[in-house]
């Protein structure tokens, strides 16, 4: 026989309540809170990604301005290098860096003679003969100026006399100028690569 609700005990009632409050709660869990649990979870696990990749993408900027910087910094050194040793001979931009080079020393270069070149594995040797004359000081002057220059420029067979005669053609000497010298002079540039030969000779037929 069904009973009404009203006619149980107040103590049954209360149990009654109970257990349906406990049903509306795990239905109301299962139902709303489970899936919204799931879904929560399911967000902090791609933002956990998303933070991840973040903090890969951020290392992966500063790699890139670090990498850049360095490919910047390596540019300048080898623009510098490309200066100091350069891929072509130049040779009247350098011959005549040697005249005025000579002209703010106040020293006079009587001959100027190109030799034969020297090719290295990696360089070419582009030596010239000099005689030139100054006072003692002016010369030194000269040569330290060579030594400081954009390009590198060695000296050797470095000889001192008297200022007069030694030079090609004819000239007066300056009673002031007390020295000549004579020496070779020798600045490089980069030989090409093999391979640069060849594509060279390959355009050229």
């Amino acid at each position: 026989m069904v009973r009404k609700f009203d006619d149980l005990s107040a103590g049954t009632q209360a149990i009654v309540l109970a257990v349906v409050a406990v049903a509306l709660t795990g239905a109301t869990f299962w139902y709303f809170v489970l899936p919204e649990s799931s879904q929560l979870e399911n967000l902090q696990q791609q933002m956990k990604k998303l933070r991840a990749e973040n903090d890969r993408n951020e290392a992966f900027k500063r790699e890139q301005t670090e990498y850049l910087n360095r490919i910047e910094q390596l540019s300048e050194q080898l623009n510098t290098l490309q200066s100091i040793v350069p891929d072509q001979p130049a040779t009247d931009v350098f011959v005549r860096s040697i005249y005025d080079t000579g002209t703010s020393s106040d020293v006079h270069i009587r001959t100027f003679i190109s030799q034969p070149l020297v090719n290295k594995q990696l360089y070419v040797e582009m030596p010239f003969r000099l005689h030139l004359d100054g006072t003692f000081y002016r010369l030194l002057q000269f040569f330290d100026r060579l030594a400081n220059g954009q390009r590198i420029v060695t000296v050797s067979n470095l000889t001192l006399g008297g200022a007069e005669g030694g030079g090609m053609g004819s000239y007066k000497v300056s009673p002031k100028e007390t020295v000549g010298a004579n020496c070779v002079i020798t600045t490089y540039y980069n030989r090409p690569a093999p391979e640069t030969l060849a594509k060279g000779k390959t355009q050229r037929k």
